[in-house]
């Protein structure tokens, strides 16, 4: 059983691919995420608010291009959760 802190991760794998890719690139937008890292509209949306509760994302919106966009980046706090995430993956594929 998961500590009581990391509840909100239980059976989050996308919200966790989530960090972890944005870790990766840096800001961007929805459809990048579902065209270039195939992931699914629905799960990606329910990962994002999830991710914003947390306080682990900021989403802000890009109207400097037609139609506008929903850009995703890391919080100081998703940064650190995306680093350990990356230091497990690296002690599994160690």
């Amino acid at each position: 059983m998961l500590g009581e802190n990391l509840k909100p991760f239980e059976r989050q794998s996308s919200l966790l691919r989530l960090l972890v890719i944005l870790n990766h690139a840096g800001e961007i937008n929805f459809q990048k995420l579902i065209d270039e890292y195939h992931l699914y509209p629905n799960p990606l949306y329910a990962s994002v608010e999830k991710a914003k509760e947390l306080g682990v994302i900021t989403v802000r919106r890009d109207t400097s291009s037609y139609p506008p966009r929903n850009m995703l980046n890391l919080t100081q706090k998703g940064k650190k959760v995306a680093e350990l995430l990356k230091k497990m993956d690296e002690v599994l594929m160690g």
